[in-house]
């Protein structure tokens, strides 16, 4: 019986041993490479500035170099009876920007227009066009800062007091600073919020940000000045910032669905996002 029990023990631990070496055994996934596409980057805020466009092109997986500029490109934003011809940067090529400062007005559709870009290098200049209007209605209200201590993680929680019609859909994205210096300063770490989470109108204190103790850029001192700002984005944007994190991330569990193109609304093949949105901000100095 010794015998037989001793056997199978071994007769398990060699077929455990396989299923271990079959599982960590090297596959070699080639990727071939595709067809450049032009990726677009660019908003109209209601803040009075130069807005602006950058225009890159996409590349393969693997490579380790930075996205190829697109220079010399003919881009215009137009919105009503208006239309302004974008300037490349001459120290940054593929960056464009307005001539001069413009306000952007909240219920107004801008729309982009880039020409004059071979792309896909055939000889050929291609067109592309988006559009998006710039949404609004908000009001923020207040905003403080809460202490928050786990075993895990110690910080402030900033929270704001907010409203928006009830009557409408909306989208939000938040971005935080402190003493003037952008800490949402990457698509990772920009939050976005759709008005599916709350029907009442009013955001009472709902935490919009976390500022560590542990991270020397977050971590709060007594006067430090924090604000933040409210942005009423529209769903393309809301979808775009979200499908980027998702494959930022990977999916869970690890073998879920393959992942899915990030959607875009710039037509004829194009990727990235153009976008309106408004901006309320407020802040509030440290006081313990």
């Amino acid at each position: 019986m010794g015998s037989f029990l001793s056997y199978r023990n071994f007769t398990c631990l060699l077929l455990a041993t396989l299923l271990i070496v079959s599982c960590t055994e090297r596959i070699d996934i080639e990727l071939d490479s595709t067809y450049r596409r032009l990726v677009v980057q660019g908003a109209v805020t209601s803040d009075s500035v130069r807005h602006r466009v950058i225009l890159t092109t996409s590349s393969d997986y693997f490579s380790n170099m930075a996205s190829p500029q697109v220079s010399g490109a003919v881009v215009d934003i137009s919105f009503e009876n208006q239309s302004h011809r974008l300037v490349e940067n001459p120290t940054y090529p593929g960056l464009y920007e307005t001539p001069e400062a413009f306000r952007g007005v909240i219920g107004t559709t801008y729309e982009l227009d880039i020409r004059q870009v071979d792309v896909n290098e055939d000889g050929m200049f291609e067109e592309y066009h988006a559009e998006s209007t710039m949404r609004g209605g908000a009001e923020l209200d207040d905003l403080a800062l809460r202490y928050f201590s786990t075993p895990i993680v110690n910080g402030y929680q900033v929270l704001m007091w907010a409203s928006h019609p009830v009557e409408q859909r909306d989208w939000f994205g938040f971005r935080i600073w402190k003493n003037g210096v952008l800490l949402t300063d990457s698509l990772s770490t920009y939050t976005t919020l759709a008005d599916d989470l709350f029907n009442s109108g009013y955001l009472p204190g709902f935490p919009v940000g976390f500022l560590s103790d542990d991270d020397p850029r977050q971590r709060v001192n007594a006067g430090d000045t924090v604000t933040f700002a409210l942005e009423s984005i529209d769903q393309a944007y809301y979808d775009f910032v979200n499908d980027a994190q998702l494959e930022m991330i990977g999916n869970i569990p690890l073998f879920s669905g393959p992942p899915a193109n990030i959607r875009s609304n710039i037509n004829n093949g194009g990727m990235g996002i153009f976008t309106a949105y408004s901006i309320l901000r407020a802040s509030t100095i440290y006081d313990p």
